[in-house]
């Protein structure tokens, strides 16, 4: 696509007037072709990141799900403590004699208990699990969020860069009519302005593509609805030092948590396990009824159950659940030794983008900026060679892009730092 959009542009460069014309004749004016292109700009109602992360809590499927199985987790913790289902029963010996039958199996006491207590475990840790995938989710609106706010000022750079490169083939063209000049800097003019509505082409691409992924986000129907202009983040720092932020991590990341309970869950389960050893009570109260005068016959039976008639079951069982405990403690401390690593990895990559943000706006910016202009003042006084004068504009270019780049980098990264230690470090500075 770029290759095609650049051969089309030298084209329209080779059929303009300048081109066409030997040295000695008069110039042309620069070919605006593509005015529209120069007036792509997000609509003006600003759209913040808060708004943005309310929606989503509210709206995103893979959050509202994950709270859904969490309530239904809950729900279930009243039913697994209550008693059997008591039986009725109904015998029916011919005209004369009936049979009514009604049981209740009350299992030894404790095992309701553990079995409760290991739902609320497991509840506790699908609440957890949704309070981990609304962070997720979060992280993932705050990331588009930057890359939309990076695509969209990119192009305001790149309007900036044309309107430059329009400036510059002007006083190119005026230098070019009195014979101070050659025709090739008109050329080379015309040629970067058209390469910098391709790059426009690109950049718009880029800005659709995160609005996509922010309307997936915030489950909203594709181009529906625009967003507005993105607000531009500040540079406040991260003030947490790496144990500091660890500890915090450890005390609030919904992911070890849930790991916990899940670990919770898993000795509940193995004692419940065992408990199974112990026999379960079940009383049963029937009443004969008699048709031909005979008195009711009132019987009260206790049975127990005999757990150990098939004990390799129950060892089963216990085998069963002393193995899925292991388990559930060897992912908690995998859960952890990665929160060690994740804290560690991204907060070197949030400094280091923070300082080349600060890097490029305390110094290489205002540097190419005044490059930039003294090299705009030399070339119209005819001291440097415009070569000289595109390479400024392209340097500056660079630069301009790399810092938002860098900008957007360090949010980025600090809403992963945020994932992972479980609460917002940073407010967003929006301006």
């Amino acid at each position: 696509m770029k290759k095609i959009m650049l051969f089309l542009s030298l084209l329209i460069v080779q059929s303009s007037p300048v081109f066409a014309q030997d040295a000695g004749a008069g110039t042309g004016s620069l070919p605006i072709a593509d005015d529209e292109l120069l007036n792509i700009e997000t609509t003006q109602t600003p759209f913040s990141l808060k708004d943005a992360l309310e929606e989503a809590r509210n709206q995103n499927p893979e959050i509202l799900a994950a709270k859904k199985k969490w309530l239904s987790e809950k729900t279930a913790i009243v039913g697994v403590k209550q008693l059997p289902d008591p039986e009725f029963g109904l015998e029916y010996w011919g005209t004369d004699e009936k049979w009514y039958d009604i049981g209740q199996k009350i299992p030894f006491p404790g095992k309701l208990h553990l079995k409760g207590k290991a739902q609320e475990h497991e509840a506790r840790r699908y609440q957890e699990i949704y309070l981990a995938k609304e962070n997720e989710i979060l992280q993932k609106v705050k990331a588009a969020y930057y890359s939309y706010f990076l695509a969209a000022r990119q192009i305001e750079i790149f309007q900036e860069s044309v309107n430059l490169l329009k400036r510059f083939s002007k006083v190119a063209e005026n230098k070019y009519s009195v014979n101070r000049t050659s025709q090739s800097d008109v050329l080379k003019a015309q040629v970067e302005y058209f390469k910098s509505l391709n790059a426009l082409v690109t950049l718009e691409q880029d800005k659709e593509t995160a609005e996509a992924e922010l309307n997936a986000l915030l489950n909203r129907k594709p181009f529906v609805t625009a967003f507005g202009k993105p607000l531009e983040p500040g540079l406040a720092p991260i003030d947490n030092s790496y144990d500091e932020l660890v500890k915090t991590a450890l005390e609030k990341r919904p992911e070890i948590h849930a790991a916990r309970h899940h670990v919770e869950h898993e000795k509940a389960l193995a004692s419940s396990a065992w408990s199974e050893l112990l026999p379960d009570t079940n009383f049963q109260y029937s009443r004969r009824t008699f048709s031909d005068g005979q008195k009711d016959d009132n019987i009260f039976i206790v049975k127990f159950s005999v757990p150990f008639a098939y004990l390799w079951k129950q060892g089963s069982f216990i085998k069963s659940a002393k193995l899925s405990l292991e388990e559930a403690k060897a992912d908690l401390a995998s859960e952890e030794n990665l929160t060690y690593y994740q804290v560690k990895s991204i907060l070197v990559k949030a400094q280091t983008a923070r300082r080349l943000v600060e890097l490029y706006k305390t110094s290489v910016i205002p540097q190419a900026e005044t490059s930039l202009k003294v090299s705009t003042a030399g070339y119209e006084s005819a001291s440097i060679s415009f070569l000289d004068l595109l390479d400024s504009e392209r340097t500056w270019l660079q630069f301009q892009m790399e810092y938002y780049q860098y900008l957007a980098q360090y949010w980025t990264y600090l809403a992963a730092l945020e994932r992972v230690v479980g609460e917002d470090l940073v407010p967003f500075e929006g301006k």
